[in-house]
């Protein structure tokens, strides 16, 4: 009786060890993927972020290259008149 009891507690020995081989390897390959797998995640954050940003300066070069912001940048930044106007500039005290 006592070889009977023996056989089941070596059985469940063995099933343990040879899992314990088998997981070993496998183990390191699962957090690779796993940190794979965020990273991935955090690129693809990083593409939309970047869409979103390309977008918004497409616009705005649209919007530069507009006759009336070209003629805003002259006269504000430029100092610039059209023909008959006259320049008026402040004086501070």
């Amino acid at each position: 009786m006592r070889k009977n009891n023996k056989k089941p507690r070596l059985k469940i020995i063995l099933t343990g060890v040879l899992l314990m081989f088998l997981l070993v390897p496998v183990a390191p390959r699962v957090k690779i993927i796993w940190d794979l797998n965020q990273r991935i995640e955090q690129l693809e954050n990083q593409k939309a972020e970047l869409e979103t940003n390309q977008q918004k300066l497409e616009l705005e070069l649209k919007q530069a290259n507009s006759p009336a912001t070209l003629e805003r940048i002259a006269r504000e930044q430029l100092g610039m008149v059209k023909k008959g106007e006259t320049r008026v500039v402040e004086v501070l005290p």
